[in-house]
């Protein structure tokens, strides 16, 4: 079975390779830890809340460790020197502003592995993300979005 690659910026393997490192730290160290010790002080382990608590947490453990284990096998970093300055494309960092609204914003293109809204990373599989690729400075676009349509205009482009 060929498993498809996930691009990842630099940023986002490396973010991505921190959070499996403190996943792993959390499941393999401190849970067993405290669940060892809420076993010897909890009696009855089907009515010890905090160990059946741990358990889990165990589990959501168990899962992201392996979520973040099966990106990071298929990902393909993106070397800087291939993200464009004139084109947005994964990696691009690029000033966007809503036609409508009459606000701008700093967002950056990533794959949808690497999303965090919070940051400004929008996926490139994401309504606005899909109608920005290849796009200039200068260029409206115009998205399908849930609850109607929005334009856009780039302002700007950067590496």
């Amino acid at each position: 079975m060929n498993k498809e690659t996930i691009k990842l910026t630099q940023e986002g393997y490396g973010l991505m390779q921190q959070e499996l490192d403190q996943a792993q730290k959390i499941l393999y160290e401190e849970i067993p830890e405290k669940l060892k010790a809420s076993k010897l002080n909890g009696g009855d382990l089907r009515e010890n809340k905090e160990y059946m608590y741990l358990q889990s947490q165990q589990q959501y453990y168990e899962r992201e460790v392996r979520r973040l284990t099966s990106v990071l096998e298929v990902a393909e970093v993106l070397p800087d020197e291939e993200i464009s300055k004139d084109l947005i494309g994964i990696g691009s960092s690029f000033i966007l502003q809503d036609l409508t609204l009459k606000e701008s914003g700093t967002f950056t293109l990533v794959s949808p592995a690497e999303v965090d809204l919070e940051s400004g990373k929008i996926s490139m599989a994401s309504p606005v993300g899909r109608v920005l690729l290849g796009k200039r400075e200068g260029d409206e676009v115009t998205a399908e979005l849930p609850w109607g349509t929005s334009k856009y205009r780039v302002i700007a482009i950067n590496k």
